[in-house]
């Protein structure tokens, strides 16, 4: 048995390999059994050995799970049940696609009027076009 420079058997590791290696593919053949992750539940053979295993920094068992991959419960976002009551029919923020008295010529603000306007201004203001209105607190 030869010693590698840390004090290890180096035929020993090569053999473990391959034992190893043979397990695997019996596993794939169906003939050994799957492998058991902690929760009791089989591992597919199939599964590449970066995915089942667990990285360093998270679990230094280095036991095959897929608990890792799986969602964890407190990084899910929670929606609400589809049959939970809300408004039907009321939008938010009622959009206006008129002209106002008193309103801004431009932007259609309510808040100023067409010399105090900050947007740029229209060669056809928006009293005439109708597109582009602004909200009620625009240019504030």
């Amino acid at each position: 048995v030869k010693r590698d420079e840390f004090g290890g058997a180096k035929e020993d590791d090569r053999e473990d390999w391959r034992k190893k290696m043979e397990l695997e593919e019996q596993r794939k053949l169906g003939n050994a059994p799957a492998e058991v992750d902690e929760e009791g539940k089989e591992i597919n053979p199939y599964i590449p050995q970066c995915i089942s295993s667990v990285p360093w920094y998270n679990d230094p068992s280095k036991t095959p799970t897929l608990k890792h991959q799986r969602p964890q419960p407190e990084k899910q976002k929670q929606f609400s049940s589809s049959g939970e009551w809300y408004k039907r029919g009321v939008k938010e923020n009622s959009i206006r696609t008129r002209y106002r008295k008193g309103a801004c010529e431009n932007c259609m603000a309510m808040t100023h009027k067409k010399k105090d306007c900050f947007e740029r201004p229209k060669h056809v203001g928006v009293k005439f076009t109708g597109a582009n209105i602004a909200p009620a607190s625009a240019g504030v």
